[in-house]
Order: C-alpha cells, then structure tokens, then sequence
C-alpha cells in the first residue's frame, strides 16, 4: 500500500474548508444539485452532539428515485420544505470518522470506519439516513445523537481495515435480501383481537374463549379488524372479505381444504408493507404451523426468480447460487436478454462450482409468451420450491403462485404500493403456498451480512456494474431511473472527475486497472485500491 492510500485510510491531513454535495431542493432530477452540478458547502466544525464523516463510497439506489419523484412529500420526509431546508440522497454508504464532537470523544476516533444502518430511530420517530438525515451523496456528512445513540443503540457498525470500501457500503442492499429470507412471522394465533370462522363453534371456543365465532355464512359478523383471523373449510368469497378485516402483521389461518375452489382477491401491497400473512397447508393449527415454517430457499430444491435482471434481482441469484445448502436448479427470468447473460457471465463458474443448475430465460428466447410459460414449467415439473418476484408488477406474484409447489416459498420483494390487488387460487394457499414480503432491513441484518463480508463467504463486490466519482452521480441517477446498467452504480465520491463508467469499458478506458478485475470482469478490492492511488 502506497503511502498516499495509507494517509487516507487513517484520515491524516488537514480537511479543507468546503465539500460537494448533492443536495435535494425538489422534486425531479432537475432539483437534484444546481445545473445538473453539487452544490458547495462549508465544512464547519462538527457541534458537540455531532461527528463529521468523510464519505468514501456511495451506492445508488432505486429508493433514491422515489425520493426524487416526489420530493418533500415522500413518506420519509413528512412533508420537510426541501426549497429551504434541502436533504442529501444517499444510504449505501461507507464512511470515515475525522472529527469528533465533545459529546463522542470517548466513542470515536479519526480514522475509524463505518457502514450506515439507514432506519434509524429515536424516541420512537423515523429519521432515516439519506432521508430526514442527509446522507451520503457528498464528500463529507455529519451525524449526531439520532444516529449515534438511537432507539438500538449506535446505528454505525464498524468496519475492519482491511475491507474494501464498496464491499462494506454494499452490505446495506445486501442486508435488504437477507432480510426477506430471515423473517419471524407469527405461526400461530397469539392476537388481541381474534375471529374463528366455523360451523363447529363448540370445537374452538375452549381453545378461544374471548375470540369473536361466526358462521361460515359471516352472519353476526361486525365491521371490527382483527390480528387473528381463523376460517375453517374456507371459500374464495370468505377469504375476499374477510381479508379487508386484518390489522397490520395479522394473519389469516386457513384449516382444512377449501369447500369451493376459485380465486381469492388480496391486497399484495399490504403483504409486503404492512406484513399481512395468509396460511393453509393442514387440517389444524399445529399442521399450518409446519406447513410455513420454513423462511429460506430449500436445499436442493427448484429456485424461480422472476424479473431479475436488475441490481437486486442479481443478489438474490447470487446468493443462491453461493449458499452451501441452496438450491439445486435456478432459474432466472428477466425481460432483457443482455442483462440475463450478464448473469450468466458472473455467476456461471459460481454455479458449476457448487454443482447447482443455472437456466436464463427471456422472451427474446421464445416464438411466444406460452412457449416460454411451458419451458418454465418444464424445468420444475412439480413446481417451484422457491420463486422470487423481482419486478412490482401484481400479475407477477400471481404466475409465480400459479408455479408455486406445495409448501413453496413465495417471496414478493419488490414492493408494490398497497391497495394493488392480485387474484390467488385459494387452493395455493390451502397446500401451504406461504406468500411474504418485506421493505429494507434491521440493524442485525447489516450485522450479519457484513460478518459475511468481512469472512471472505460474501462478494457484495459481484454487485457492481458501473463506477463514477461524485460529478458523475447525476448521470448515475438517471441511469438508475433507466435501468442502464444491469448491477450497482458505485459512485467514488472522494473523486471528482471520474466519469461514469461500466465495468465493461474500464480495459479501454482505465487500463492500469484492467488485470486487477476478476476473471469475470467483476469489481474488486484491488481494483479499488488502484483507482484510489491513481485519483486520490
């Protein structure tokens, strides 16, 4: 290591008096800095309850556009006057401390590095980093109490020396993921308010004494909600209706087969954003339990990712293909051919090396929709273990329960806005098809995936498609809206004048960093390290 990338690592040097950043003063790309340029800033001193941290690495986000789509009137901003009181994008971020406030003297050192849990919370309100706090589209960012001694604690987690800084910031999409594969849903009916749907009352009441018993025919029912919904022998109508009565994280317990077979109506959106659950798969309680207990991809089972060419879809492919226990076959399906043989390029030799199958499917591939619909059932002649939906588009979840096995894994990551209606069969649901979803991550998911960074069983680095330093950040914000590049956009955010750049043209355009990619072309530390010695 050269003397110049060791400086910077321990943050020696003096800091100057002003930093870039790119500030948000509206809604639309054309807020998003001034002219299409950051804005300067004067770096001050940080305050007694603050600690300024130089911004190393920062990945662009889908979510970074709905910021910019709807400016101050995003959920996470409550309405904030972005004109007077603009925020900086950004929460992929990793960082290094270089002032320290009185308050954290004892707490932080210059020189210290860190990844940011963006959900930070504290005294019970949301304050999201890249968000409410400015994040990490700049040079350099300030953080105080919220961050550092928030409702769980300090929502920085360290970072060792020797990790790359793309590989750390890539830890917080990453923990997204390992989220969706890592939730405790409730198996069983534990709530306040509960509803048993029966012609056999006498049968639940002791079981239930306080809960509310109606007929199948719904008569005597209120316009109460309930955390416990249980119908015995359901039918699409009963399901259709009684969904609307779920609270938040409520969970509806189908026993038994389906009296009529038909589609149930279900608001997808609240699956995944408001936690709403639906179980089948047994004749009591104890056997739904079974049924949707499990949370993960099956050993050796048969995996279908729907719609995932883009930056996320291809961590969940990846992740697949390098857990011990994954799955045998996976199967890939995206609208672009050129992104599905950029998964190809990357994750082959993975695959073959964990002796797992992996086919890429795209409509190009095909003379017709129903031609490719046949080749997807044909390689799971029983059904799919596990299936992924990786683009919000209701029909989606609804072909991915149709190629759902019994006791599949339905997995609705990208979030579609609740109120989006999908027509499921009931009987999926009665055979145990378990259908979740979830948005962003908990701190100990960051946790735990950085441990598998920092153990060498996890390249967040296989994630990069494209690099650029901070001028470039605009463009790299437009063609994230795009969907131009097939992985993450990192932007080096301590360099200024780096174009935008994907990985593919860097032979040509960065040669002294051309052998230091994998043989796959992916980004690596090395990589990093010679374009931080050929910039800094």
């Amino acid at each position: 290591m050269s003397s110049k990338l060791d400086a910077y690592r321990r943050a020696a040097g003096s800091l100057p008096s002003e930093y870039l950043a790119w500030q948000v003063f509206g809604a639309g790309l054309e807020n998003v800095g001034r002219g299409g340029k950051p804005v300067t800033v004067p770096l001050r001193e940080p305050a007694d309850n603050e600690i300024l941290l130089r911004v190393d690495v920062l990945g662009l986000c889908l979510s970074d556009m709905k910021i910019i789509a709807q400016g101050g009137n995003h959920p996470r901003l409550r309405g904030r006057d972005l004109v007077k009181d603009p925020t900086v994008l950004g929460h992929e971020c990793a960082a290094t401390v270089v002032k320290v406030g009185r308050q954290w003297l004892d707490m932080f050192k210059p020189g210290e590095r860190y990844i940011v849990q963006a959900d930070i919370y504290y005294k019970g309100l949301g304050y999201a980093f890249g968000y409410l706090i400015p994040g990490g589209l700049a040079e350099y960012t300030y953080l105080d109490e919220r961050a550092l001694a928030g409702d769980e604690g300090c929502y920085l987690l360290p970072v060792r020396p020797e990790t790359g800084y793309s590989q750390a910031a890539l830890a917080e999409p990453w923990a997204c993921v390992e989220m969706s594969y890592s939730l405790e849903d409730r198996l069983f009916p534990s709530g306040a308010a509960q509803l048993i749907v029966t012609d056999s009352p006498d049968a639940w009441r002791p079981r239930f004494p306080h809960a509310d018993i109606v007929p199948r025919t719904l008569e005597r029912l209120t316009d109460r909600s309930y955390d416990d919904i249980v119908v015995e022998q359901p039918a699409p109508d009963i399901v259709t209706t009684l969904a609307r009565r779920l609270e938040k994280r409520g969970v509806m317990f189908l026993v038994g087969e389906p009296v009529k077979s038909g589609l149930c109506t279900l608001d997808v959106g609240a699956i995944h954003y408001e936690d709403k659950r639906f179980y089948g798969g047994g004749a009591t309680l104890e056997a739904i339990a079974d049924a949707n207990r499990r949370n993960d991809l099956l050993a050796g089972g048969c995996a279908l990712f729907i719609g995932a060419g883009g930056p996320m879809g291809q961590m969940h492919v990846q992740r697949a293909l390098e857990k011990p226990d994954g799955p045998a076959r996976v199967v890939v399906t995206d609208l672009d051919r050129g992104r599905l043989d950029h998964i190809v390029r990357r994750f082959q030799q993975l695959a073959g090396q964990r002796g797992a199958e992996l086919f890429t499917l795209a409509p190009a591939d095909f003379d017709s929709p129903q031609t490719m619909e046949g080749r997807i059932r044909e390689l799971a002649p029983k059904g799919y273990n596990d299936v992924v939906v990786l683009a919000p588009v209701a029909a989606l979840v609804q072909q991915a329960v149709a190629l759902a096995a019994d006791r599949a894994f339905v997995n609705v990551f990208a979030g579609l806005g609740i109120g989006t209606m999908a027509e499921i069969p009931l009987e999926a649901l009665c055979r145990g098809v378990k259908i979740i979803g979830c948005s962003g991550s908990r701190i100990k998911d960051l946790r735990r995936v950085l441990g598998l960074v920092e153990s060498g069983n996890l390249d967040t680095n296989r994630s990069v498609a494209a690099i650029g330093g901070l001028n470039a950040a605009h463009e790299g914000l437009r063609a994230v809206k795009d969907a131009r590049f097939p992985g993450k956009t990192i932007i080096y955010t301590q360099i200024a004048d780096l174009p935008l750049l994907p990985l593919e043209a860097i032979p040509e355009c960065l040669p002294d960093l051309k052998d230091k990619l994998s043989p796959e072309g992916a980004w690596t530390k090395e990589a990093e390290e010679a374009l931080l010695e050929k910039y800094l």
